[in-house]
């Protein structure tokens, strides 16, 4: 029930209710799913696949950072009413030459990368069906109809039922590969491993996730 309490004497305004609803945590399962896209899956899968858990105490430093970020972005929103774009661009004209030619060779690069991640499970699902490109092009196709049409609701919807999907996923993925729990503990001190680029490997974990 509402709290119609009226507080003229102590000045306080009358709070406002609130209706609890699931569509409020829609912004939130979308930001949750664009977070964890590409740059995880594919620094991660290598990182793992070439060190096991060694690197594991880069990837958490990673999390922290995408943390760090998210949480500054919108206290920077939040406290200026103003864009990350127009305090990137308050640092000096400079940074509009270094943000355009950073988008170009991000766009390409992170768009290879989340055109190729997402295909590889639909290639495993279904070899028969189509080659890897073409499931990594079909995948960028279905982006660009996302992006195009500039329906929230729809995309809010798919993304609410494929993180549900990820999450039984990866859970399920988890008890089945049945981790070795001393080696990931192992895995949390900072330590490098015993390869010629390793310092290049563990930044491009770190910066992949975060």
């Amino acid at each position: 029930m509402a709290d119609t309490t009226d507080n003229t004497v102590t000045g306080e305004a009358n709070p406002v209710p609130r209706k609890s609803s699931w569509r409020y945590i829609g912004p939130g399962i979308v930001v949750a799913a664009t977070g964890v896209g590409a740059g995880d899956l594919v620094a991660t899968l290598i990182a793992g696949s070439n060190f096991g858990y060694t690197l594991l105490w880069a990837a958490v430093i990673g999390c922290l950072v995408k943390i760090s970020l998210a949480e500054a972005a919108g206290r920077w929103h939040l406290s200026t009413g103003s864009t990350l774009f127009d305090g990137w661009a308050s640092l000096g004209r400079w940074t509009t030459w270094f943000f355009a030619v950073y988008v170009v060779i991000w766009g390409f690069v992170y768009g290879a990368a989340a055109m190729s991640s997402s295909a590889l499970p639909l290639q495993a699902l279904f070899p028969d069906v189509m080659d890897l490109e073409w499931w990594a092009i079909a995948c960028g196709l279905v982006g660009l109809v996302f992006v195009w049409f500039n329906k929230y609701a729809v995309f809010e919807k798919v993304m609410t039922l494929l993180v549900g999907v990820m999450f039984v996923v990866t859970v399920y993925l988890a008890i089945r590969v049945t981790p070795n729990l001393g080696d990931a503990f192992a895995g949390l001190l900072p330590v490098l491993p015993d390869e010629k680029d390793s310092v290049l490997n563990t930044l491009g974990l770190i910066g992949g996730v975060g």
